[in-house]
């Protein structure tokens, strides 16, 4: 056995195994190591799992990658069961890199959950990879402080999942710590320890006691306190954590998003405060007001950090890019979340993108469309999935891209927002037919991350009753509550209208004067 295995779990013998099923779901190959001993089958599907579950009898401790979600349920649904190896603790890889690597659980993963193989579809080589990923992993576990660990300990050991035991995780830590569970009187102490600065102390609180009243929530508490040391960067929530354990989510959205409503939090003071972050992030001092003082944008802002669903009319030059891109950026810092911002032109999207990088210096922008290479449209995909963007520009187009879409499943959306809303309306669909299934393909990704609905928010310059109403009405069965209207107004106070009667043949020479004398009045 590796020498670092040895010295945690000493003399616990471990079984990785991997198996590779065909479309069909039989099994193709099975690949098994304990100690010297290997398993490589391809022979008749109810001998190899004999075999399998033979080899399993000597060990003390069964490994894998995925394996809990995928290799473990299909061997528990066979007519012969292999029981010794259902019945031994798990100990899942996949499960331990949010641990072990919070700021880049993806450690040894490509997408989809595959680790990097030396060799194509070789299940042998897959638990040969699963020991080596362990090994890292543990290396960098003995590292975190006892606290950490202590708590860890507690909540796989407490924890309660209707899906698979946590005996086989809870046991790592109980071996990386040496010491008995600590009391649960002392849990609150560890929690706050590892959340100092990173989260609301008043809603940390009710977490805990939530928590500690339901066992279900133990697990996704553990993975919050592995996630919010690294929280503010570009790391994410994996999507195999978020939806196995969607209170996970919660937890982070709650301690983090939303303000407790104490007048002495320190921290909800400062993370709730849009101008503080208006400054930090654009080095702004204060928001625009319209001509009337009505402090609207402002306004936008707060709504949308506080994930409002709304529909903000700002005239044209008000400030509208502002109002989704700040509490878009505020969003991912708080959670890692991604916001999706459709928008109807190319031209449009790179100037945005451009401003904010080059003008702002803002990172962690990107837009997909047409201009383009493929080598830069899959670089910006995989930044999509590891966390690196953070505001993403797309055309309603894309929305029925299949490799777009799985993109953007991988990360949890805080929100969507359609710049130039007006394009939803019934007008826009004479020209971009896509714009009529936005709601739907939004309400279509939800469902598939088995998440609610995130808020919308429109935005527009043009803003005629009929046109709002058509915007509202496409997301009524769609969100929990309907979009708020916050109304600015379209008026520009910067421009003049006037109807001068030009009789006969005057009409160009009246054009040349007014233009003349507006030239010679801005002179």
């Amino acid at each position: 056995m590796n020498p670092l295995l040895s010295s945690v779990l000493g003399n616990d013998k471990i079984l990785s195994f991997d198996l590779e099923l065909t479309r069909d779901d039989n099994l193709r190959h099975l690949g098994a190591l304990l100690d010297d001993q290997q398993l490589s089958l391809k022979g008749p599907q109810e001998l190899s799992i004999k075999e399998l579950n033979n080899l399993a009898h000597h060990a003390d401790l069964v490994l894998g990658h995925n394996i809990l979600d995928f290799d473990l349920p299909w061997l528990a649904k066979q007519a012969v069961r292999p029981q010794q190896l259902l019945d031994k603790p798990v100990i899942d890889t996949l499960y331990l890199s949010p641990l072990a690597f919070p700021k880049n659980p993806y450690h040894r993963l490509v997408k989809d959950y595959k680790l990097v193989r030396d060799a194509l579809n070789d299940p042998v080589a897959d638990a040969r990879l699963a020991l080596q990923v362990f090994s890292e992993q543990l290396a960098v576990l003995q590292s975190l402080p006892l606290p950490q660990l202590q708590l860890y300990q507690y909540l796989f050991s407490q924890g309660v999942t209707a899906q698979f035991s946590t005996q086989g995780l809870s046991l790592v830590f109980s071996r990386l710590t040496g010491h008995p569970l600590v009391k649960v009187s002392e849990l609150p102490t560890l929690i706050k320890s590892i959340a100092h600065e990173k989260a609301c102390p008043n809603q940390l609180n009710r977490v805990i006691g939530d928590a500690l009243r339901q066992p279900m929530l133990l697990l996704p508490l553990a993975y919050a306190c592995a996630w919010l040391p690294v929280s503010g960067g570009n790391s994410v929530l994996p999507p195999w954590i978020w939806r196995r354990f969607p209170q996970t989510a919660e937890i982070i959205n709650t301690v983090r998003e939303r303000h407790c409503g104490h007048a002495d939090c320190g921290y909800c003071q400062e993370n709730h405060d849009a101008r503080r972050h208006l400054q930090r992030i654009f080095e702004l001092d204060n928001f625009r007001s319209l001509p009337d003082g009505t402090p609207l944008q402002k306004t936008l802002v707060e709504e949308a950090m506080a994930g409002v669903a709304l529909l903000g009319i700002l005239p044209t030059s008000g400030g509208k890019s502002l109002c989704y891109q700040l509490p878009a950026l505020v969003r991912n810092q708080r959670s890692g979340a991604l916001t999706i911002v459709i928008s109807p032109l190319q031209a449009l999207m790179k100037d945005q993108v451009d401003n904010l990088k080059f003008k702002a210096g803002i990172e962690g922008v990107a837009a997909i469309s047409g201009l383009l290479t493929l080598p830069e449209r899959g670089a910006i995909l995989e930044q999509i999935r590891m966390g690196d963007i953070a505001l993403l520009y797309i055309s309603p187009e894309q929305l029925r891209n299949r490799t777009v879409k799985r993109a953007i499943r991988q990360r949890q959306i805080g929100g969507w927002v359609f710049d130039e809303a007006h394009c939803l309306s019934k007008w826009g669909h004479d020209f971009r037919p896509d714009y009529l299934y936005c709601a739907k393909a939004i309400a279509t990704i939800a469902s598939e991350q088995q998440v609610p609905v995130p808020p919308v928010f429109c935005y527009t310059a043009t803003a005629k009753p009929d046109v709002v109403t058509d915007i509202c009405d496409q997301f009524l069965d769609k969100l929990p509550q309907p979009l708020r209207r916050l109304e600015g107004g379209v008026e520009r106070t910067n421009l003049e209208y006037a109807v001068i009667e030009c009789p006969g043949l005057n009409k160009h020479g009246h054009i040349l004067n007014s233009c003349t004398g507006s030239l010679a009045a801005t002179n």
